[in-house]
């Protein structure tokens, strides 16, 4: 699973050099993977509105470069305005992504459609090196930490990963550390345990039914199946015995919850092929990313789970 945030960069022709800049001033952090318009997004022989209604919701955020391209005559008046088909990129990043992961980044003096006036857009101005231009780079500065911000909370969108990561949370994680919390020994297979450790492990990928993948997982890490039952329930969870502490019991589990995420991906994108688009590949990483880091932040806000749970990727 690749970790880094990717954003999508929409520009004029004329706003390309602006573009190229963002991309690099972005890039400079390694959590960052930005796409311009022209790196190969669009195939050859595709309609370009259906590429871009099914790949938005491949990338996390979308930054829209407004500048001053077209004279535009309005009520006795010209105006230099932005080009139409950035506008209209911009509605759909809102419309998918919605409004916290869609930025539009406006050169000084570009006339916008009144229905985004009452949107706060940061204005920068162009001029000598870019780099030396502190409107736009404090713009920048201003976004990228708007974008880290929003990277540690989980949100509700189109497709399903951060509702299947809360009831993963409230229907196992939650009920399973809730049970180890309140016994002071559990006993197994004649051996009693006093400390407890609950591993979460995150499939690197959706390539394969994630069901086999964790009894595989499972098996060749030698681990155990035992029933566990908490709140009036059997869970089946798989163990091992800490040999440098034989008092530590440690318990694995993989949220198989996780294939619903790529059968819901498939369905969005009608898929009628054998194997996985780039497109579709990148979307299984957003939400499995989304998924994770939703995660992190339920079992951070319950001092039971905080002090027992450990998520970990696949190796």
């Amino acid at each position: 699973m690749d970790n880094k945030t990717r954003i999508f960069l929409g520009s004029s022709i004329e706003g390309l050099e602006v573009a190229k800049y963002v991309k690099k001033y972005f890039e400079n952090e390694n959590e960052f993977d930005c796409s311009i318009w022209n790196d190969d997004i669009f195939d050859y022989n595709e309609n370009v509105l259906d590429i871009l209604l099914t790949t938005i919701n491949s990338f996390d955020y979308g930054i829209m470069i407004a500048t001053k391209d077209d004279n535009l005559e309005s009520r006795d008046e010209t105006f230099k305005s932005i080009r139409d088909n950035i506008v209209f990129e911009f509605g759909l990043f809102l419309g998918s992504l919605g409004k916290s992961r869609s930025f539009l980044l406006r050169e000084k003096g570009a006339k916008l459609p009144s229905d985004l006036l009452g949107l706060t857009i940061p204005d920068f101005e162009q001029g000598g090196g870019l780099e030396s231009v502190a409107s736009l780079n404090n713009r920048l500065n201003h976004i990228k930490k708007s974008i880290q911000n929003k990277n540690h909370l989980g949100e509700l969108g189109l497709l399903p990963s951060t509702a299947l990561a809360i009831g993963y949370y409230h229907n196992f994680v939650q009920l399973v550390a809730e049970f180890l919390y309140s016994k002071e020994t559990i006993e197994i297979t004649g051996t009693e345990f006093k400390e407890f450790e609950l591993n979460v492990i995150i499939p690197k990928d959706l390539d394969a039914n994630v069901k086999k993948r964790a009894i595989l997982y499972f098996r060749k890490n030698d681990l155990k199946q035992i029933p566990l039952k908490c709140s009036n329930r059997n869970f089946p969870v798989y163990v091992t015995f800490d040999k440098e502490n034989e008092n530590k019991l440690s318990l694995y589990d993989m949220p198989t919850t996780l294939d619903g995420i790529d059968k819901c991906i498939e369905l969005y994108m009608r898929k009628g092929h054998l194997g996985k688009t780039q497109a579709q590949q990148l979307l299984e990483e957003r939400e499995l990313r989304n998924f994770t880091q939703t995660l992190r932040n339920l079992v951070q806000n319950d001092a039971f789970a905080r002090d027992i749970v450990k998520i970990t990727q696949e190796i």
